[in-house]
């Protein structure tokens, strides 16, 4: 929900239905934004026009079928069902006529959310925003740019897999537009399950694996898709759009020539050699140097550090929830705007829109589960100093709930887990009792902003939302050790005064280790979305390896059996 340029509240449906990367239509996500606002709807913005999301309204089962593929939990498609199944997306994937995807999506579509909708109690008029501008938008309303140079990459949607705009003083204009068929992150999704990985999930597993590989240069990829700087297009020569094809293409004819390693560096490098391409073009072109993107693909933070590093980008600003549960923001953000022609000029620097819960809220879970004689709390004059105190001085693993609930797919210190970033043996035992990571993907760490300079190097500019890589100062690794990668990177929060309550911990940390840095994964089970309510906390704590839990002004520690 957007009020005059702001964001009155955000969260994703994954959050309630405990479904990771739910589909389904959003009525619990809803209804809790009706009941926490008192302000009355104007319009409802829907960010998509036809595509896949059409099929998705009129056929959800189909749509949660595909997914529950790309999660490996169905039975692996035919070599036949896979060949028609990509000859029908390569008729439908770039929508064209366009003209008649839209009118199909905003009757038919428009007709069955309008019926859903007031069912909620909502009868208002339906404004449809195209995929990728409502990509767009949320990466322009959000950076406090006045003017940007706003690129999209993701998949697709809406036929297209990319854009790129101008936003001029809270106005989008686009001035080029990638079709679905030529994929950056297709590739790099078909690339995920060549590896045996989940497709639209585990994209950041690869990213990580290819770190793990000497230099290597697979020129074949070039036909999957390319920039073309003199059309200024992606290209591909193969077309193939289905990615489990894709995939098995990919494994059949590449991935066997080289270990997983080799195959994973090679395809992030091609892919980020891509995106560079398009940045640096666009930047001599228009003279715009603040840069700020969204889409799925830009999770990939490896990308987007090199991007951060480019001495042609004066600002650079990542939408925090940069892939499709960011849609929802962006439609709102561009309806809003153009119902009331404002937008913030400031960039948003905290993103805690979701549910919160008072101490005494609270407390009804912990009795409940003090009752059972599963837990032991007690409460604390000084959360922040006490968790510290465990943290540092008993060098403890804590889970950590406060305040409103993050949006988007980052822990940002209000749904954490937390322990030093300089013991390595706790983050390998954060592995076994809760995350259960491969060996070779990293957790993030937070950083006092103070800080940041003499821990990152280079430090081109904050980051706020974990969204970009950060190199470690070489004589620093070992303080960021537990946080850090392979090849001495880091994807830090960069913490500065918007979180008063998490600011003052790491404050905590820093008198007692000297430096203020921790590291900082999101709160849930392995498989299961971040924890929204007191009772997902403390169930999280039960089913898992966890030992201590600090909850509003609560620390909670688990009973012995």
């Amino acid at each position: 929900m957007v009020s005059n340029g702001n964001v009155v509240g955000a969260v994703n449906e994954e959050r309630f239905t405990k479904k990771k990367n739910d589909v389904g239509f959003p009525s619990n996500a809803i209804k809790w934004m009706l009941s926490a606002s008192e302000d009355d709807v104007e319009k409802v913005a829907i960010p998509w026009i036809g595509g896949s999301a059409l099929f998705a309204r009129v056929f959800p089962s189909l749509e949660k079928k595909r997914r529950s593929l790309w999660r490996k939990e169905g039975k692996k498609p035919s070599r036949l069902k896979m060949e028609f199944t990509n000859a029908v997306f390569r008729l439908i994937q770039d929508q064209k006529p366009r003209a008649l995807w839209q009118m199909a999506g905003k009757s038919i579509g428009g007709n069955i959310l309008s019926g859903k909708l007031r069912k909620l109690g909502i009868d208002k008029k339906l404004v449809f925003v195209e995929h990728h501008l409502a990509h767009a938008a949320s990466a322009y309303y959000a950076s406090g740019f006045d003017e940007a140079l706003v690129i999209t990459l993701d998949g697709a949607g809406d036929g297209l897999s990319g854009t790129v705009s101008i936003g001029d003083k809270g106005e989008l204009k686009r001035i080029n537009e990638f079709k679905a068929s030529a994929s950056i992150g297709l590739l790099y999704g078909a690339a995920t399950l060549a590896c045996d990985m989940r497709f639209s999930e585990d994209e950041g597993k690869l990213m990580s694996l290819a770190a793990y590989s000497y230099p290597s240069e697979i020129k074949e990829l070039e036909k999957f898709v390319r920039y073309d700087e003199e059309s200024k297009q992606l290209v591909s020569s193969t077309g193939t759009k289905y990615e489990f094809l894709l995939s098995e293409y990919l494994k059949d004819n590449i991935l066997w020539k080289y270990n997983r390693e080799a195959f994973a560096f090679a395809v992030q490098r091609h892919v980020q050699e891509q995106v560079l391409k398009i940045v640096k073009n666009y930047i001599k072109e228009t003279k715009i140097r603040n840069i700020a993107v969204s889409g799925g693909f830009f999770s990939n933070i490896i990308t987007n550090m090199f991007i951060n590093e480019l001495p042609e980008v004066k600002d650079f600003f990542i939408f925090p929830q940069m892939g499709d549960g960011g849609l929802a923001l962006g439609a709102a953000y561009y309806a809003d705007f153009q119902e009331h022609r404002r937008f913030n000029r400031k960039q948003v620097e905290s993103i805690y829109y979701g549910p919160e819960y008072t101490n005494a809220e609270i407390e009804v879970a912990l009795k409940k589960y003090a009752k059972e004689k599963k837990v032991k709390y007690r409460e604390v004059k000084d959360i922040a100093r006490y968790t510290a105190e465990q943290i540092a001085e008993e060098n403890r693993i804590v889970l950590w709930f406060q305040g409103r609930m993050e949006y988007g797919p980052r822990a940002l210190g209000n749904r954490s887990v937390l322990t030093l970033a300089s013991t390595p043996e706790n983050r390998n035992e954060i592995n076994l009792i809760i995350k259960k990571r491969p060996y070779f993907q990293p957790f993030a760490s937070s950083v006092l902003e103070e800080d940041a300079k003499s821990l990152l190097d280079p430090y081109p500019r904050k980051n706020r939302f974990m969204t970009a890589g950060y190199r470690v100062r070489p004589e620093r690794f070992g303080d960021l050790v537990a946080a850090s990668h392979i090849d001495k990177t880091t994807r830090p929060q960069v913490l500065g005064k918007e979180n008063t309550l998490y600011r003052e911990l790491l404050l905590q940390i820093k008198k007692k280790v000297g430096y203020g840095a921790l590291l900082n994964t999101s709160f849930n089970k392995h498989g299961i979305p971040i924890v929204m309510t007191p009772d997902d906390a403390l169930w999280t704590l039960e089913n898992t390896g966890a030992k201590y839990l600090a909850i509003g002004n609560f620390f909670v520690e688990k009973a012995t059996k």
